[in-house]
């Protein structure tokens, strides 16, 4: 089995869950990547990561605290980068530059703008280019999925989306909008917005929302980012998508999904169905999950679940690697995830013009209002 020379770029806390992907694939057989350096700007955290890599393969990775210098002393095929999202566009480029396949932590880039920048380069030096969009690989998603095609619930209606949490202390940079780009309605809300489009199989149309921030002080913290944002997604054949995110509700928490369709409905504690004799028939999540692993072909259920792993970082990594080796476009490369980003970023745009926005526009860059800031502040053009 070929193997893929590739360094891991960023140390922080994601990268972790990453270096447990990689992991996985270690122990179920698919040794496929050898992890040859490690980089972030804090020593110790690079130091750290190298250690944990070194416990499931035979080679300990090299330690670094600048990427250029590791890109000219290693030998690499790729990167897997876990930074801030305002340096992906120029790490990204730099690596694809350097004829590295990517795979890059979600969202792709800062604005629309600095995601073009990457999926230009990748295209002009016909690298791979994935996207870490774990979400859609988990059991419950794919069956969600699944069950849609199948025309379980019927037509899909309505889609809700409910985060509702408290968040009183300071997250970091995420509450910098010129390190993060907005809240985690954007950082998070790709994912929402990427499954989204997977399982109801329809594109945004046109976005309309309200954004505010209720504290914008925390503990001497500026924040420069929304706390709160609700939003409602037209998507193509009159679908609707309401959602709701804050980390400004403190008490009660909330977290829930529901797709409704013209005969029931896919929620959090499973499938339920009308029936013509007007009684809700419910099957839960594992239920629905053993129906479509008996449903769908051998190769559908390894191409979601190879060797039978359920990690979703194992599963993106593995994906990323076949794309490589197989010279594909990964699940998620860079339109999918420049599409999903146009949602969220589609939200900010609309509260600051006070008015619905259409996506086309956002993908197009004929809205960007919001962004403008952004790109003037870390001269993208």
């Amino acid at each position: 089995m070929e193997r893929i020379n590739i360094a891991l770029i960023g140390c922080g806390g994601i990268s972790a869950s990453h270096i447990e992907g990689f992991r996985i694939l270690s122990t179920r057989g698919l040794k496929v990547f050898n992890i040859k350096a490690v980089c972030d700007v804090i020593e110790k955290n690079a130091e750290e990561k190298s250690n944990l890599i070194q416990y499931f393969q035979d080679l300990k990775p090299s330690v670094y605290t600048d990427v250029e210098r590791m890109l000219k002393n290693e030998s690499l095929d790729a990167v897997d980068i876990c930074l801030p999202h305002n340096i992906h566009h120029t790490v990204a480029s730099l690596c694809l530059e350097k004829g590295l396949h990517v795979i890059i932590e979600k969202p792709l880039a800062i604005t629309m703008r600095a995601a073009r920048i990457i999926i230009d380069e990748a295209s002009k030096h016909n690298r791979v280019l994935a996207v870490a969009e774990n979400y859609r690989r988990a059991p419950k998603e794919r069956a969600f999925w699944w069950a849609i095609r199948e025309g379980l619930i019927g037509e899909p209606r309505i889609n809700l989306w409910a985060g509702i949490s408290w968040g009183p202390k300071p997250w970091g940079w995420r509450e910098d909008k010129f390190a993060a780009g907005g809240s985690w309605v954007f950082d998070g809300g790709v994912h929402w917005a990427d499954l989204d489009r997977y399982q109801l199989n329809r594109e945004a149309v046109e976005v309309f929302a309200m954004c505010h921030t209720f504290d914008p002080i925390k503990e001497g913290v500026k924040v420069t980012v929304d706390d709160m944002t609700m939003a409602i997604i037209r998507y193509e054949k009159d679908v609707f998508s309401q959602w709701i995110w804050t980390r400004a509700a403190p008490a009660k928490r909330a977290y829930t999904h529901t797709i409704y369709g013209s005969r029931g409905a896919l929620s959090d504690d499973g499938i339920h169905i009308e029936t013509e004799l007007g009684r809700v028939e419910t099957r839960s999540i594992g239920t629905l999950i053993e129906e479509m692993h008996r449903s769908l072909p051998k190769e559908t259920l390894e191409k979601f679940f190879p060797r039978g792993i359920t990690d979703t970082f194992a599963i993106e990594l593995y994906d990323f690697y076949d794309a490589i080796v197989s010279k594909r476009k990964p699940e998620v490369d860079g339109i999918e995830a420049y599409k999903d980003m146009a949602i969220p970023l589609g939200f900010y745009e609309s509260a600051k013009i006070n008015k619905p926005v259409r996506i086309k526009d956002v993908e197009d860059l004929l809205v960007e209002e919001y962004q403008r800031e952004i790109n003037e502040k870390l001269s993208i053009t």
